[in-house]
């Protein structure tokens, strides 16, 4: 796979009731797939109102989007799962169990497990692929969707992308800080790092302190180191490279027509040159409208989480948010 492209693709009693509070409010467990798998789920919350939520990747584990999407659960029960190849659920040890249809199963188990007849998801990054490619043999499923900082429909333009985002970030004075991050980030993926977790760590602390000296946000909450070792490697070797590499060059342009669920397109303003791959969303669908969120970059539920959370919310209750544009 185009290494650029996965750097892109690739951050005493009030006690005791509180105590008993989260208990009750956070519960998990694993379900088990046709093919094996065990796929480890988190929910939280208790509205009767249910989110489901995709964290991006692929594989890179609940919890590199739920400290972002926590929030939500104020109003929404949020249903979180480990994809296969990270996290808490199955590392495969046949790697070709990684291909799209594996990633669209699990999706649909998971719907299956909680009995949703029509699912409210949100995905995050390159969990807008995962839900594209689960539309396209299950549009019936979906009743409401975000996309929040996706990944685009078409995987040329999102190579162009990136390299043009490398091109433009602006130089880092202290070397030695890029060509740390640099050695760190090869040993993940080629799984030679002596401690995963501990390489993951500081790889993704380097690379905040690298996009602060660029002047870019780094204010992204979620993380990938946060599973057992094994599967940190797991997810750096195996998962986020092969995934994205057996949905081949995606193109959704001609795939969702039959999608008739309403799509709201969420990510920040200041990233201007995805904002033509997000508008894509809209142009390839039936029922969808772009939110661009200010003073915000990819991730706008950590730059900007007051204006995200409302048009969310509003969102999933029923209404486009104000500012969200149709599609031209």
């Amino acid at each position: 796979m185009n290494r650029i492209i996965f750097i892109g693709i690739i951050f005493i009693g009030f006690i005791s009731c509180s105590q008993i509070q989260k208990e009750a409010e956070t519960r998990d467990g694993f379900i088990q797939t046709d093919d094996g798998a065990a796929l480890f789920y988190q929910v939280q919350g208790m509205s009767t109102d249910t989110l489901l939520i995709i964290h991006g990747g692929p594989g890179a584990g609940i919890n590199s989007f739920s400290p972002s999407a926590k929030p939500l659960a104020k109003d929404f029960t949020l249903i979180f799962y480990d994809q296969r190849g990270g996290g808490k659920s199955t590392l495969p040890e046949d790697t070709t169990r990684l291909k799209p249809e594996y990633f669209v199963e699990d999706l649909e188990a998971v719907r299956d497990y909680f009995n949703l007849d029509s699912m409210n998801v949100l995905t995050h990054s390159f969990g807008s692929i995962v839900l594209a490619e689960y539309a396209t043999k299950y549009p019936h499923h979906l009743n409401r969707v975000v996309f929040h900082g996706s990944t685009g429909p078409v995987r040329a333009e999102m190579g162009e992308y990136y390299r043009a985002r490398a091109q433009q970030a602006s130089p880092v004075p202290d070397t030695s800080l890029t060509n740390r991050a640099s050695t760190l980030l090869a040993s993940l993926l080629e799984g030679s790092a002596d401690d995963p977790v501990l390489t993951c760590r500081e790889y993704e602390e380097l690379s905040k302190q690298i996009a602060t000296l660029r002047g870019e946000r780094a204010s992204h909450k979620g993380s990938t180191c946060d599973g057992p070792a094994e599967a940190v490697k797991y997810y750096y070797q195996y998962t986020a490279q092969l995934a994205p590499a057996f949905f081949g060059n995606w193109d959704y342009s001609e795939k969702l027509k039959d999608v008739k669920a309403p799509l709201l397109v969420v990510y920040g303003k200041e990233d201007s040159l995805a904002i033509s791959s997000q508008r894509r969303w809209t142009d390839i669908t039936q029922n969808s409208r772009l939110l661009l969120v200010p003073e915000a970059d990819k991730g706008s539920l950590s730059d900007n989480p007051g204006f995200t959370l409302q048009a969310i919310t509003t969102f999933f209750r029923g209404s486009w948010p104000e500012q969200a544009e149709a599609n031209k």
